[in-house]
Order: C-alpha cells, then structure tokens, then sequence
C-alpha cells in the first residue's frame, strides 16, 4: 500500500503543477488580448506621415536648408537638444525637419521605383525617373542614371541599352542599382 500511495501523491503534484501551468498559461493570453492604454489617435486626426503619405507625387519637397520644423506626430513637443531643456513626459527626441521630409520622400520615390521595375514596367519607371530628377536634382549616387538605364533595358532592349547598361556597371561599381543592371540588362532577367 505504501507504493500506490506514494504514486498517487505523485499524481497529485504533477496534477496540481500541470493546473497551475495551465492557469498561467490562460492568464497570459487573456492579458495579451486586453486593449492598451496608449492613446490611440483619433480618426479625424491626420498625423504627419499620413498627410506626408498623401502628399502628391508631382509635388516638391521643400528645400533643403529650410530649418522650418514640420509638424510632430501626435502632437507630442520635441525635446531641446540643451541639457537644460526639459525632458517632462513623452516627446519627440528631435525635430521632424524639412531634410528630414525630403528624405521620406526621396524613399518614397525609389520604393515606387523598385515597384515598377519589380513589375517590368518601363513607362512608369520613366515617369519617376522624371519626378525623381526634378524633385531631387543632386544625385550624388547615380540612382537616376542606373534606373533610366534600367527602363531603356526594359522598353528597348537592344545593343545600344546593353552598352549603356555595360558603362554603369563597370563605372557606378557602389551604387546601390548596379545589381538591377546588372540581372535585367546584363543577364537578361
């Protein structure tokens, strides 16, 4: 009798640690499912980066040595950069300025870029190539260059694409196109 007691006490332990898991378990997932008490911004709102997202593609960015401060998401201040300023609640760790604007928008523009050249669509390419120049007319990485060659690849594949194709690889070795080039017009993919 001794054994089948202490095989029941042990059935007992492993019943009652198996139930206080489970317990732990359903707590968890019940917590993870209650709504946060971040503030949600409101509908009617518009933070920023949508009306930033919005923005119209044949609109400019502003130029960049602005030092006009665009809005803060959410409303929220921004934090001095003195280390006297006050730093009471949540904030901004540094301004939204016009630069930083005209870089969301530069990305923008080669995400959309990247879109259409995934899509093999030469006349869109040229199209953003287009508002790419004449929103950001420095272009000190050649990406201008490398996705115009990419959409003649595209739309008029032929010697003289390849050749063009050819120069870009072998002058613009750190650019961050030259792969592009290299697999559809090179390689023919």
């Amino acid at each position: 009798m001794d054994r089948d007691d202490s095989m029941r006490s042990a059935r007992r332990r492993w019943s009652v640690a198996a139930l206080l898991l489970l317990g732990a378990a359903l707590y968890l997932v019940h917590r993870s499912r209650e709504p946060d008490a971040r503030r949600l911004p409101s509908s009617r709102q518009e933070t920023s980066r949508e009306a930033t997202s919005r923005r119209r593609s044949n609109e400019p960015p502003a130029s960049a040595g602005s030092t006009v401060l665009a809005a803060a998401i959410d409303d929220l201040p921004v934090i001095g950069p003195s280390p006297d300023d006050r730093h009471d609640g949540p904030a901004h760790p540094h301004p939204i300025t016009q630069r930083h604007v005209e870089i969301q928008h530069e990305n923008g523009l080669i995400g959309l870029l990247n879109d259409a050249m995934s899509a093999r669509n030469g006349a869109r390419m040229r199209e953003l190539v287009h508002e790419y120049r004449r929103t950001h007319p420095g272009d000190p990485n050649h990406l201008q260059d490398g996705y115009e060659i990419i959409a003649d690849c595209l739309d008029a594949p032929g010697e003289a694409s390849r050749a063009a194709a050819e120069g870009y690889y072998a002058e613009h070795r750190a650019s961050t196109v030259r792969r592009f080039v290299r697999r559809i017009c090179l390689e023919g993919g």
